[in-house]
């Protein structure tokens, strides 16, 4: 099936998408300010991502109550690359515009499926580093000090502004900050608490007159088109963060559609979520803005008022985009310690307390992974974080899949009552007089147990027969290929007689093109366990005759 390339826009039940097209720009406008500061490229940077990616999600992505926008996770990301490419700052625009062609092309190629097999501890540990950094980064500003630019410099200078602090500003954050927990909860049905914190708090102090640091005065309220010089970009170290912000972009973004699917009983479309999500980021990127992903908070905000197509998240870009032109010049008056305070609670909700609570019952391969990845985010690089994190995973997966296969491999000799066998294939096996050994090989067979199947069947030469039994296995790689095809060649090498019982057509594909054609034709077949069993009996019973 072919990705269509638009959305159709529904009219029908344009009130209820207004509703929720409102309600999750209310959601997204505080995240948006912030998020946009936490970045490192301002707040306009941070509302102009929530325009972009909202906008191009709902008009060409596969969720029709998906609403995009910056995240925690990303804007830590982009922190870390306006550090790394602090010389070229188009460097990382071009970063940006990459990760959203690379999330199409994740579309195209219909990995939608894949993208969302990230094990879970590398989220959880991934999702509480970002939610600390975001909670040290605020160290200093809540002191009434500039914001580092990452956690090890924000820790480096936290004693001189400790001795510099605005007491002031420390005040207004912790009130900010309590005042978010404390606003009731029918309040938050119908205004977000960081909303209701951000506009009267910023009312209040500036009210007051109270001397703190306030927002910069946004150079321009106008997008800054960005076309990087693709032959001057230093390609090498940008795919690197190009393809994290993309994986974690897709992650966060399938991870909400399935949200949203949960909430509103229907089933999105992966590969063209990852479509539109890449065609927001390529836009944002061109405009100057961060790269953004669905986000849940906002999604669910939109289906509770009502939102039900993708109008809503139209209209919700259009409203951003007409406070951002018609009110943009306030910016200059919101208090940063606000924003801080309003940061340390969205940092204290992106960790994951859930998996923290039931850490004691988790595996200790899991908590050891959750725990290298959130140190890694928190003291390295969150882009280092995730590389070490999935690779550890797949590492361990890997591992525990090759202890399962190899302990499927069991070996018979007719002594004892041997598994998976009938009573008639157990009379047959026992008729062979232990001179024949059955191999039994269970499940896929992987690279993972490759070695570990060659030491396994090193010691092969005590029988006449050997029956290697592939009634259940329905898949080989090339390394168990290469392993079974040792197995082989050195029974015969001991003039052994082989016997290859039950090969299924993947299987046989898979020798063929290995080569192993000419090998398996020197080996005896039969399709059904049983006739082999028989065989082999009948054989020994002669073989016994002619010796006597």
């Amino acid at each position: 099936m072919q990705l269509r390339v638009l959305n159709t826009l529904d009219f029908n039940d344009w009130r209820s998408d207004l509703r929720g097209g409102i309600r999750a720009a209310a959601v997204a406008l505080p995240l948006g300010l912030a998020f946009g500061v936490v970045s490192g490229a301002g707040p306009v940077a941070g509302l102009y991502c929530a325009i972009c990616t909202g906008l191009f999600a709902a008009l060409f992505g596969g969720t029709p109550t998906q609403i995009a926008g910056p995240t925690g996770p990303l804007a830590i990301v982009m922190a870390g690359v306006f550090v790394q490419f602090a010389g070229q700052p188009t460097a990382a625009v071009g970063v940006v515009m990459l990760a959203g062609a690379i999330q199409m092309a994740f579309g195209v190629l219909k990995f939608g499926r894949y993208i969302s097999l990230i094990p879970y501890p590398v989220v959880s540990g991934f999702g509480s580093g970002v939610g600390c950094i975001i909670i040290v980064m605020q160290f200093n500003p809540i002191l009434g000090q500039a914001s580092a630019s990452d956690t090890v410099m924000a820790v480096e200078v936290l004693p001189h502004s400790l001795a510099n602090a605005n007491r002031w500003a420390i005040a207004i954050a912790a009130a900010s900050l309590t005042a978010c927990y404390a606003i009731p909860r029918k309040l938050r049905t119908f205004v977000p608490a960081e909303l209701v914190v951000l506009i009267g708090g910023s009312f209040l102090i500036t009210l007051l007159g109270t001397n703190v640091p306030y927002l910069e005065d946004p150079v321009s309220l106008l997008p800054n088109v960005v076309f990087p010089p693709l032959l001057e970009l230093p390609w090498r170290e940008m795919w690197v963060a190009a393809l994290v912000i993309a994986l974690i972009s897709s992650l966060d973004s399938l991870l909400t559609s399935m949200a949203a699917d949960s909430a509103t009983q229907q089933f999105h479309n992966s590969d063209r979520e990852l479509l539109g999500q890449g065609l927001g980021n390529l836009v944002a990127g061109l405009l100057g803005a961060i790269p953004g992903a669905g986000a849940t908070s906002r999604t669910m905000s939109n289906i509770r008022a009502g939102g039900l197509s993708p109008l809503s998240g139209v209209i919700h870009s259009l409203l951003l985009l007409a406070l951002l032109l018609g009110a943009g010049g306030l910016i200059q008056f919101i208090p940063a310690p606000v924003l801080s305070g309003i940061l340390v609670y969205i940092g204290i909700r992106i960790i994951d307390w859930g998996y923290l609570k039931r850490i004691r019952y988790a595996q200790p391969g899991s908590v050891l992974i959750m725990a290298i990845v959130w140190f890694l985010a928190v003291f390295v690089s969150v882009v280092t974080a995730v590389a070490v994190g999935v690779i550890m995973a797949s590492l361990a997966l890997v591992k525990r899949m090759a202890d399962l296969q190899l302990d499927s491999v069991v070996l018979s000799t007719g002594r004892e009552t041997a598994p998976r066998l009938t009573e008639a294939e157990q009379a047959e096996f026992e008729n062979c007089n232990d001179r024949v050994l059955l191999i039994h090989l269970g499940g896929p067979m992987t690279f993972g147990a490759a070695n570990g199947l060659t030491r396994r069947l090193a010691n092969i030469a005590d029988h006449d027969m050997v029956i290697l039994d592939f009634t259940d296995v329905p898949h080989v790689d090339d390394s168990a290929t290469m392993a079974l095809q040792t197995v082989i060649r050195r029974a015969k090498e001991n003039d052994q007689v082989v016997i290859l019982v039950g090969l299924q057509h993947p299987v046989v594909r898979e020798f063929i093109r290995s080569g192993m054609q000419a090998l398996i034709k020197s080996c005896l077949r039969f399709g059904r366990r049983l006739n082999a069993l028989h065989y082999a009996a009948t054989s020994i019973r002669e073989a016994e005759a002619e010796e006597q």
